[in-house]
């Protein structure tokens, strides 16, 4: 039976162009890699290089194999992948959320919900995020849209808003509300790690100029110690404030989310307790 590191070997012949190189980029010897080649042509019962003096290229038969090898090892591989995160999926609860509150509070109670399970989160955000969901990347997603799709369970989490914190002496502290325009060509700090809420800043403040931020820490730092704008938000402003600052609620209708659980259908079982859990809280979780 032809085995796959003989295919691989093949492979990496044509990829290398010689036998020497395929050798050392193998890390094996020239002989060993002869004799998986002089095995591979008798086990299929065709010879797939022509040998001459100096040089041993590969033939039509050769190069068919090649075409054909690199299929068995796609497949191969896809198969390890599918069963890895299979068994992985049975393991773990993956979590991807469109922005970083929801996850302070659904990680901690998927550990409650699930104390044997590995709960892993991820952040992120893009033009086709459902597919997150629906490849299997992930088993539950959070949206900032509800998605109304037949094989989807989609629960309503709770509401964010924005605001802007400034220092007192800001020409903008005494505004009841602000608007996205108001804060356009200013300069302000921001935390990397937003999710969606980036896209939203960047289309309705395109002229401002912002000093991101990728440690929450040095972020803090700033903030306390800055006379800059930042953004801070009805969620954030339940946790431990950064010294001395006004907010003030951002009124455009762009600066207000709605979060959404989601998971497939054929996960509602596993997720009756989140379910109750999102249907008690009544979207005021925070």
């Amino acid at each position: 039976m032809i085995e796959i590191y003989m295919l691989v070997q093949l492979v990496a012949i044509a990829d290398c162009g010689t036998m020497s190189k395929a050798a050392e980029h193998l890390h094996l010897s020239q002989p060993a890699l002869s004799r998986t080649v002089n095995k591979l042509e008798d086990m299929i019962g065709v010879k797939l290089f022509e040998r001459g003096k100096n040089k041993v290229e590969l033939n039509d038969n050769g190069r068919l194999a090649v075409e054909l090898a690199r299929k068995i090892i796609d497949d191969n591989n896809a198969l390890t992948e599918r069963v890895r995160a299979f068994d992985l999926s049975h393991r773990t609860i993956s979590v991807i959320s469109c922005a970083p509150a929801p996850l302070w509070q659904l990680v901690p109670t998927l550990s409650e919900q699930f104390p044997d399970m590995k709960i892993s989160s991820e952040m992120k955000y893009h033009e086709d995020f459902l597919n997150e969901l629906t490849n299997g990347s992930c088993q539950i997603l959070v949206t900032p849209f509800e998605v109304s799709e037949d094989n989807i369970i989609c629960k309503r989490f709770f509401e964010e808003q924005l605001y802007l914190s400034v220092p007192p002496a800001h020409p903008l502290a005494g505004y009841d509300e602000v608007h996205f325009s108001d804060l356009d060509g200013e300069t302000m700090l921001l935390f990397s790690d937003l999710g969606f809420w980036h896209e939203v800043n960047h289309k309705h403040t395109p002229n401002t100029k912002y000093i991101v931020q990728s440690e929450y820490d040095a972020l803090d730092e700033l903030i306390k110690a800055s006379a800059l704008p930042s953004f801070s938000s009805s969620v954030t402003l339940k946790m431990p404030q950064h010294g001395n600052r006004v907010n003030i609620p951002i009124a455009d209708d762009a600066a207000k989310a709605t979060f959404y659980c989601c998971w497939r259908k054929e996960d509602n079982k596993r997720f009756k307790g989140l379910a109750k859990w999102l249907d008690d809280a009544r979207g005021d979780t925070f």
